[in-house]
């Protein structure tokens, strides 16, 4: 993704999206396995021991975690919070700290005189505030947002995906936004990639998927939303298989409408279909 750039990945519960943020950050379990390649300015993520790692995780690439109470240390201060982040990383006195920690909680509209209030004291949407901006203290270079809005309403769910524009705007900041809610991610993502069963199954242009979608899975989640013209609630039959034990062949053609024999065999390649627009299926030529 290019500097600026705003990539959606999207899917069901189930799916490996939020595995998928972590793993970005070296930050899943001790014995898990990870294989591949994950590029971060030429430099190989696996490749890098843990001091490297702990020098990018939080000055060039930060974490909003899913829900920031869980997140927070509950005997700590905000305040606590914020100089134990920027003290880790970089050696600047108490007072330049502290200038730091307001000017993010400032730009997140959260009071400075609320500094030395304890998460409890914070409203939902305050708390995923203070989150974003306990991860932007540092500039990083890529905020890897995972679900940042789902446990608040629709209002303050609107508040914070404007803040999220305006910072990646002033920051030149990349975002990647992990979610399941598609309206977002038409609204304020320039790419997004279709994520199941652990598999990037389609990725393009937000326009070209939203428009012309190519692999049946993104057929299904995108005719599953509800607008101002649904008559009737649309669902996808059945659920992700356990990733453990994956079926064969194509993971979705247990669920596939338009499955064929060949499907439960051969594994698809990720292959592209239009110019930006790549696609895991075998007859994808079938819905261009």
């Amino acid at each position: 993704m290019a500097g600026g750039e705003t990539v959606g990945i999207v899917g069901e519960t189930g799916c490996g999206k939020s595995t998928l943020g972590k793993a970005i950050l070296s930050i899943l379990p001790p014995r898990t396995r990870v294989t591949g390649h994950l590029l971060f300015r030429r430099t190989d993520l696996n490749t890098l021991d843990r001091e490297a790692l702990r020098r990018l995780q939080g000055e060039e690439i930060a974490l909003i975690f899913q829900d920031p109470m869980t997140r927070l240390n509950p005997l700590m201060t905000i305040e606590q919070h914020f100089l134990e982040t920027i003290r880790a990383h970089q050696k600047v006195s108490k007072r330049e700290a502290l200038e730091r920690t307001m000017a993010a909680l400032t730009s997140m509209r959260v009071p400075e005189s609320r500094i030395r209030n304890y998460p409890h004291e914070f409203s939902g949407g305050m708390r995923q505030r203070i989150m974003i901006a306990l991860a932007l203290v540092l500039t990083p270079s890529l905020l890897v947002a995972d679900e940042p809005t789902t446990s608040l309403d629709v209002i303050v769910e609107a508040q914070i995906l404007e803040i999220l524009q305006d910072l990646k705007r002033n920051y030149r900041m990349s975002l990647l936004l992990i979610t399941h809610n598609l309206g977002i991610v038409a609204e304020v993502c320039d790419k997004v990639a279709v994520l199941y069963a652990g598999k990037v199954v389609e990725q393009g242009s937000v326009t070209d998927i939203f428009a012309r979608p190519v692999h049946p899975y993104t057929r299904l989640l995108l005719q599953s939303i509800i607008h101002l013209d649904t008559k009737e609630l649309r669902s996808i039959d059945g659920q992700p298989p356990d990733l453990l034990f994956p079926p064969s062949g194509c993971r979705f053609h247990p669920r596939c409408p338009y499955a064929k024999p060949v499907c439960h065999e051969k594994v698809p390649p990720l292959e592209q279909f239009r110019s930006g627009q790549s696609a895991a299926c075998l007859f994808g030529k079938d819905f261009v």
